[in-house]
C-alpha cells in the first residue's frame, strides 16, 4: 500500500475564526491535523502585520517567542520576492499554499501534544495576474499543536521540540512513506 493508493483522509473545516486564524478544530488526531492544514494554507505569508495577529491567536501562550520568530520569516520571505520588510502584500499579488500530505504523530500519551508534517506545494500570483514561473514544489515542514484552552496552539516549547521524530520522505507511490504514517490529503470536503 502506498499514500496514491490509500484512500486520501478528508479534513476537517474551521467553525469558527479570529483575526484570520482558522479555530474550532476537535480535541483528536484529526482535529490536530486539520488545524495545522487549515493554519498552513491561510496563514498571511505576506503581510507581516495580519501574520501577527494571526499567531496571536493560534500560538500557545507557553511559546511566545514563536510570535516574533515566525513574523521574522515573513520579513525575510517579503525582502526575498523585493518588497520592503513590512507592510501589506501588494495588490493583486498572492500566495497559495496546498498540503498534499501529512503525517502526525502523538509527542504525549494523551495526544494533547502533536507532531504534523506537511508535504505541500506554494504557488505565487503576479499582480497582472500571471502564474508563479518557479513554484515551490514538494516543500516538507513540521509543526506542533498542542490542545490548550479549547483549541489546537502552536508551540515551540523546548520539551516538546526535543520529542521531535522525522520522517521517511513522501512520495505518493512510496510504500515506506505509506508504512511511517504519510497520509494523503482531500481537499474536496
Amino acid at each position: 500500500m502506498t499514500p496514491g493508493k490509500a484512500r486520501a483522509v478528508p479534513l476537517l473545516k474551521p467553525t469558527k475564526s479570529q483575526e484570520g486564524a482558522p479555530l474550532g478544530f476537535p480535541k483528536n488526531g484529526m482535529g490536530a491535523i486539520s488545524a495545522a492544514v487549515a493554519y498552513w494554507e491561510e496563514y498571511a505569508w505576506l503581510d507581516d502585520a495580519m501574520a501577527r495577529r494571526q499567531l496571536q491567536v493560534l500560538v500557545s501562550p507557553d511559546s511566545p517567542q514563536t510570535i516574533d520568530k515566525q513574523v521574522s520569516e515573513v520579513r525575510r520571505i517579503r525582502e526575498g520576492v523585493g518588497l520592503p520588510p513590512s507592510g501589506p502584500a501588494p495588490a493583486g499579488v498572492t500566495f497559495t499554499t496546498v498540503v498534499k500530505a501529512v503525517r502526525g504523530t502523538s509527542l504525549t500519551k494523551d495526544g494533547s501534544v502533536v507532531q504534523i508534517w506537511l508535504e505541500y506545494d506554494r504557488y505565487g500570483t503576479k499582480p497582472a495576474g500571471g502564474g508563479d514561473d518557479d513554484p515551490l514544489k514538494d516543500q516538507a515542514i513540521d509543526v506542533i499543536m498542542k490542545w490548550q484552552n479549547g483549541e489546537w496552539r502552536l508551540t515551540e516549547e523546548p520539551q516538546y521540540v526535543q520529542l521531535r521524530t522525522f520522517p521517511v520522505t513522501y512520495d505518493p507511490n512510496s510504500v515506506p512513506a505509506r508504512k511511517d504514517g504519510w497520509l494523503r490529503v482531500d481537499h474536496a470536503h
